[in-house]
């Protein structure tokens, strides 16, 4: 699954009603308690605050809200358009001014599906990566080979000189298993490489 990488907004016109979509990255629901609070605050004369969020790395936590619209004519469509399009620690939000002109069950479904769609168009997706921050001890005679190759390979941190030389460096996990080899045939053959650290951020 993939997520976004900044707030993005949109405006849509239905009928004089306007409906502001706004997409915004998450990573928890305190978060998003916060946002939706602050929603409500910079819209304090809107009709309603309707949303749809997902969480979790395979998008596990699912929630949505009408918020006095007619039931799911509003925050499920809005829900709908994250699962097609496979997002994850997303809140999605259309806050609608009412215009005057009632929409109907049908019509208010359309609005705010339209509205989740259009902002999705827009959004910057970024994907999951998993990095590795690791160290590999080697002896002297190693030390060019191995240098050359973390440097070509990975982000290589520091290096530590003693009776032996440790390399403190950072890979993905996409190609660990190419680095991990690459070290062990070019460090004599010697299984020296550990894992330090392992962090996972959508970028």
């Amino acid at each position: 699954m993939n997520s976004i990488r900044e707030k993005t907004s949109n405006e849509i016109e239905i009928k004089k009603s306007r409906f502001i979509g706004i997409a915004i990255p998450v990573d928890n629901e305190d978060e998003i308690r916060v946002i939706l609070k602050n929603i409500r605050k910079a819209h304090v004369n809107a009709s309603h605050y309707t949303y749809a969020y997902i969480l979790g790395d395979l998008g596990n936590i699912q929630r949505a809200s009408d918020d006095g619209e007619p039931t799911r004519t509003a925050g499920f469509p809005i829900l709908e358009v994250l699962l097609k399009h496979k997002l994850t620690n997303i809140i999605l939000i259309v806050v609608r001014y009412f215009g005057g002109t009632k929409l109907g069950a049908g019509g208010l479904i359309r609005a705010y599906s339209s509205s989740a769609s259009e902002i999705i168009k827009q959004v910057v997706l970024t994907k999951k990566i998993t990095t590795y921050d690791c160290l590999v001890t080697c002896s002297y005679d190693n030390i060019g080979n191995i240098d050359r190759y973390l440097r070509e390979k990975s982000l290589l941190k520091e290096i530590k000189y003693d009776s032996d030389v440790t390399f403190f460096f950072s890979v993905t996990a996409d190609i660990f298993e190419e680095v991990k080899t690459n070290v062990f045939n070019k460090n004599s053959y010697q299984d020296n490489l550990k894992i330090l650290n392992e962090s996972s951020q959508y970028a």
